[in-house]
């Protein structure tokens, strides 16, 4: 086969509202992680002519789009979510075919409500306009707001086929909500998820009146097309979820451009469990533990990575209770081999650098399957080689760092990178109430999110969410993936209207209040009027 012809015995791809065979490079096959037997569905990688095709489209549908008041972009939003609702064991059963996660609860009745949530809390947002902080000087008649960037590119992860999808996710229906087209890139281990998806969102876009390419999809393309797209002209934002390599590549790419990109990348979340919690309910926390790094196979972006206690009797208890409890699990579906290969080598470079297996640390007799890893290492040894340590391992694993002292534990916790989340672990009777403070300051300088007395995993999807951190976790540090408007805000730029005729300012900036009543910052005060 020729670069770039078009390929036609594969699934196709969505460009200017049209479903078309890809002009490809090449194709893939998805697997069941259950099994390792490919899935039947043949999809393209397409070569940049796709990629070319679509963002030229994009550009044409970002200026139709920024015409259109916020009531417009909503209605597409609440219908989409309505089609996709209507579609949900379909949703489900194909995720379920092509990541190995279970149907319930995980994707039916947790992934597949928080996509829907999520697509109708960016409706609310895109419809009311407060996102958008309209402020206002009206005596010397200077005016601004935030608008969308033009078309934004999305790069899902593996882990949620439906509430981080590529036509499905946050990334996706905060970008819409701020009036930007998107170009979804599917992730290889659902593509079937995406296709349905892009289906009802065409059939949502034709039906609400929106422009054709509102929505587009391709599936494959290369590394160095990927890093072209990022840092084309055309593109006025990406949003990336994924690994640290190709996050770093991709904001690379676009950082040397000067373009806008938001990445979401590996995180160790670090967790620090005091002595005195430890002795008043250590096994209850060991089931904590055991729960965030075993659910889901423990492929979560918030599963504790690194866990920091001081060693004594309890301590000593509480490590027992979860080894034991990591063994009677047994081992656990990965998302796919990929995803094992990448675990297996990572804690071969943990034990390398001097880290000691407690529990599992092997494969399972699946081709996808590991058995939760619990390890173990000294807090000095950590801090001696964080370089070697300080590493993610993705899936079902965990380590513990043994600390001889208060002034060891933070000398070790200090050394953590930037997380998206952390926890802290004290006794409810206030016995650590010293070290608290002390050891929170520290979590605050390297996490967006600060958990008291609970595990990092699971967050709610809610305004004062903050799901993004200090860089390598997340960049830039200031925005979120989760929660309006920080996460709509990712995708939009700030505008000022500098004297500007009362009739050719856009409707948010205009002295009588919006159709959605936003609150806006009115001559030194937020007022809905």
């Amino acid at each position: 086969m020729s670069a770039n012809a078009p390929l036609r015995d594969t699934e196709p791809v969505l460009i200017d509202g049209q479903w078309r065979a890809a002009m490809a490079t090449g194709s893939f096959r998805a697997i069941d992680p259950a099994t390792g037997v490919e899935r039947p569905q043949q999809w393209p990688v397409s070569g940049w002519s796709d990629v070319d095709a679509a963002l030229d489209a994009a550009v044409a549908a970002a200026s139709a789009l920024a015409s259109l008041p916020g009531a417009r972009i909503a209605d597409f939003l609440e219908r989409y979510a309505d089609r996709l609702a209507a579609r949900g064991d379909d949703l489900v059963a194909v995720a379920h075919a092509e990541s190995g996660l279970a149907v319930k609860p995980r994707l039916a009745d947790v992934e597949l409500p928080r996509m829907l949530d999520q697509l109708r809390q960016a409706a609310a947002a895109a419809r009311e306009g407060t996102w958008r902080m309209g402020m206002i000087d009206s005596q010397r008649n200077i005016r601004s707001a935030a608008f969308g960037l033009g078309p934004v590119v999305v790069f899902p992860p593996a882990n949620f086929p439906l509430a981080y999808g590529a036509v499905t996710g946050g990334d996706f229906a905060a970008a819409i909500a701020a009036g930007n087209p998107v170009i979804a890139k599917a992730h290889p281990g659902h593509p079937g998820v995406s296709r349905i998806a892009a289906d009802e969102a065409l059939f949502a876009v034709l039906e609400t009146g929106l422009p054709p390419a509102t929505v587009q999809l391709v599936h494959g393309i290369s590394m160095d097309d990927g890093a072209r797209l990022v840092a084309d002209g055309r593109v006025g934002g990406t949003g990336f979820t994924g690994g640290q390599e190709a996050g770093k590549r991709l904001y690379a790419a676009a950082a040397a451009a000067g373009r806008v990109i938001w990445v979401e990348m590996g995180s160790l979340n670090p967790v620090v469990l005091l002595p005195g919690a430890l002795a008043e309910r250590g096994a209850e926390i060991a089931g904590e533990l055991t729960a965030s790094v075993t659910g889901s196979a423990g492929q979560f972006c918030t599963k504790p990575g690194f866990v920091f206690l001081i060693s004594d009797e309890a301590a000593a208890t509480f490590t027992t209770a979860v080894a034991e409890r990591f063994e009677a699990i047994g081992a656990q579906v990965l998302l796919g081999k990929v995803g094992r290969e990448r675990l297996v080598a990572a804690l071969a470079q943990l034990k390398s650098a001097g880290a000691r297996v407690l529990a599992g640390g092997g494969v399972g007799d699946g081709p996808c399957s590991h058995r939760p890893t619990l390890l173990a290492v000294p807090a000095a040894l950590l801090v001696a080689r964080p370089e070697a340590l300080l590493i993610e391992a993705f899936g079902n694993a965990t380590v513990l760092v043994q600390c001889a002292s208060v002034g060891e534990l933070m000398q070790a916790v200090t050394c953590v990178p930037g997380a998206l989340a952390a926890s802290i672990y004290s006794a409810k009777d206030g016995r650590d109430d010293a070290t608290v403070a002390q050891v929170a300051a520290s979590l605050v300088a390297r996490a967006g999110r600060i958990i008291e007395n609970r595990m990092p995993t699971g967050l709610a999807v809610t305004p004062p969410m903050q799901h993004g951190g200090p860089w390598p976790s997340a960049g830039p540090p200031f925005f979120s993936a989760v929660g309006m408007p920080w996460s709509i805000l990712r995708f939009a730029r700030r505008i000022c209207f500098d004297g500007w005729s009362h009739q050719r300012l856009p409707e948010c900036l205009r002295d009588e209040a919006p159709e959605g009543r936003p609150w806006r910052f009115l001559d030194a005060a937020w007022t809905r009027g």
